[in-house]
């Protein structure tokens, strides 16, 4: 009986806690304060941030004695213990989306607690900036393409840190704009010289409207600062068939124009992927004529060409925070610091360097986003992932041509 009394004091002694603590992905703090007693109690958090996230755990000691307090962490990657003689807090970040963190107290007050947060792992990533116009020209390449496609024109004046492209560096941007009044709405890419890709979005709104595109441009408010500029008419649309204005899915249409477009050194086709690609931490370049700042901070159209460079990051964030399928995976998650496509870039050419051939590839087109220049990423249309489709499109289409890859 004796030896039952010692063996319940000691139970007494010792009182082990379990939690799950689910982080929300707003940021918001979520403080974690450890339950006391008159022994020695283990708090253990079993902590959840989601898909796509990471933590970061602050700590703070009230106690100078280890044997009043102590905190273990788990971080995902490796196991760590932590005593007030040695630090007063701990900063621990989490290797992916889980964490956890067991605060060992001994006595009725709280010998340390900890706060935790969701961050977003994509932010704050270094930019490796490339001027495009150095491709395309002067290296060679591995490969051929089946035809002249996705070149550029080096700029009269080198530009890396800025975000103004050349006179037409890229020959196959275009302009989306309305037929009567010539007001530019959204942006688009020549695939052949009969056929313009852009955004489902941009063209639901206007199917019984007359469209035209406008290619070779660079200054919309100037016809002297290139001789490139021509205007040709939509003729017809392709726009996918599960493309709606609430699903934000299929975002992708071709635009059949009525006259040919005359292939120049200005204005040419950008080369489309063969297949889809993991460009995941890769930075590909987005150009267009949209908002240079939210139109909530009162941006306005851009008057020129502007290019910048966002890095493609793991798909999961934008499953995240829009809700995206990620099982079948047509979209590219994009991100970069303070910088962004903005209303009026939709549908507007995502590229990058196809290293084989050294010409600039279509990977994507500017479909939807939050506010511009937010930490929220923005979410792009794959074009590869639409390939088969666009090939079908083509095929019906009253001419004949052939894509460039």
């Amino acid at each position: 009986m004796r030896a039952f009394g010692v063996f319940i004091g000691l139970c007494m002694l010792a009182f082990t806690s379990a939690q799950r603590v689910d982080v929300p992905a707003d940021g918001s703090l979520v403080n974690l304060i450890p339950q006391t007693g008159s022994g020695r109690v283990e708090n253990r958090f079993d902590l959840y941030a989601p898909t796509g996230s990471k933590m970061v755990l602050t700590c703070a000691f009230k106690t100078y004695s280890c044997r009043i307090a102590k905190i273990m962490v788990d971080n995902g990657d490796k196991f760590t213990q932590h005593c007030p003689e040695a630090f007063a807090y701990v900063f621990m970040n989490s290797y992916k989306n889980r964490m956890v963190v067991t605060i060992e107290n001994v006595g009725n007050a709280v010998g340390a607690f900890c706060q935790v947060k969701a961050t977003k792992p994509y932010i704050d990533v270094p930019e490796t900036l490339i001027d495009s116009s150095e491709h395309g020209l002067i290296h060679k390449s591995r490969k051929a393409t089946t035809c002249k496609c996705g070149w550029t024109n080096k700029a009269p004046r080198r530009i890396v840190g800025g975000v103004e492209a050349g006179v037409n560096e890229y020959p196959f941007p275009i302009l989306l704009i309305f037929a009567s009044s010539r007001q530019p709405f959204c942006g688009g890419s020549i695939i052949t010289p009969y056929h313009v890709l852009t955004a489902a979005h941009c063209t639901d709104p206007f199917m019984d409207r007359k469209l035209a595109v406008v290619v070779g441009e660079h200054d919309i408010r100037t016809q002297r600062e290139t001789a490139a500029t021509r205007i040709h008419m939509v003729g017809k649309i392709y726009q996918h068939p599960g493309y709606t204005d609430t699903n934000n899915k299929d975002d992708i249409s071709i635009l059949e124009l009525e006259t040919k477009i005359e292939f120049n050194d200005k204005v040419g086709p950008v080369c489309m992927p063969s297949m889809q690609k993991n460009l995941k931490d890769q930075f590909i370049k987005v150009m267009g004529w949209g908002l240079l700042k939210d139109k909530s901070e009162g941006g306005k159209p851009s008057p020129t060409l502007h290019k910048v460079n966002l890095r493609v990051i793991d798909p999961d964030v934008c499953k995240t925070i829009y809700s995206i399928d990620t099982n079948n995976l047509k979209q590219v998650c994009t991100y970069n610091n303070n910088k962004d496509s903005c209303q009026g870039d939709s549908g507007g050419p995502l590229v990058n360097l196809n290293p084989e051939t050294n010409m600039l590839e279509q990977v994507a087109l500017v479909s939807y986003g939050r506010k511009c220049g937010s930490t929220d990423p923005a979410v792009n249309t794959d074009v590869a992932a639409y390939l088969p489709w666009i090939k079908t499109q083509l095929a019906s289409s009253r001419y004949k041509v052939s894509m460039c890859f």
